[in-house]
């Protein structure tokens, strides 16, 4: 991959980052109207704009890596399959769960603001399910 391919993958991360962020943040100062308006929503700004951005990159504007990885194991594609979709699903279990965490701490959602067991067996195996379905599809 070039690097103009790169930081174009990049920006375009960091746009739609800010974009969910900024979302997010109106969200956070819309349900805590006790906080200032205007640092409540800068802070929640601040604080999801890198996380946003970073998911996006690596589950979505960056699949030349993955593509890559895939292309290698040609020979045993299934296991490839199955790999990748674990990886992604293990990462994506702990933001997941971390967010869900925060989420619902910050927007006052009970049944989010703790985590339990459900919380981590719907999370991971449905985020495997889900992962093992795009990488599959978009590499038949």
């Amino acid at each position: 991959m070039s690097i103009t391919t790169h930081l174009r993958s990049w920006a375009a991360a960091l746009a739609a980052g800010l974009l969910l962020a900024l979302g997010f943040g109106a969200l956070y100062a819309w349900r805590n109207p006790e906080r200032p308006t205007a640092v409540a929503l800068t802070v929640m700004t601040v604080m999801s704009w890198p996380i946003f951005t970073a998911g996006l990159q690596l589950l979505w504007f960056d699949r030349a890596g993955t593509d890559a990885e895939l292309d290698k194991g040609k020979d045993d594609i299934e296991r490839t399959w199955l790999t990748e979709a674990a990886a992604n699903a293990f990462f994506g279990t702990l933001g997941g769960l971390i967010a869900i965490d925060t989420i619902g701490s910050a927007l006052q959602v009970s049944w989010l603001s703790t985590i339990g067991l459900t919380h981590v067996l719907v999370v991971g195996l449905g985020l495997f399910a889900l992962s093992y379905g795009w990488v599959r599809l978009g590499n038949r």
